[in-house]
């Protein structure tokens, strides 16, 4: 059984080193993406430049991180 079980946890890790080194998401569909989080990003803020994604996906469970810069925050109002 022991056997079993360090062949299944080899080929776990294989399998998410093969994951890993797929391409998640092309470059052009990644672009667009991240040109509509811009726009909406700048209704907010006075973005500069495009956001930036890291995406990675682990057990099958995607991970997103977005990060931008901006010049400043605009001013809004909330409605109650």
């Amino acid at each position: 059984m022991r056997r079993n079980t360090k062949a299944l946890e080899e080929f776990k890790r294989v399998n998410d080193v093969i994951q890993g080194d797929k391409s998640l998401m092309s470059d052009a569909c990644k672009s667009l993406v991240l040109q509509d989080f811009a726009e909406k990003f700048n209704e907010y803020f006075d973005v500069i430049g495009l956001p930036r994604m890291e995406l990675s996906c682990k057990n099958g469970t995607y991970h997103v991180s977005l990060s931008f810069e901006a010049e400043r925050i605009k001013k809004f109002n909330v409605l109650k």
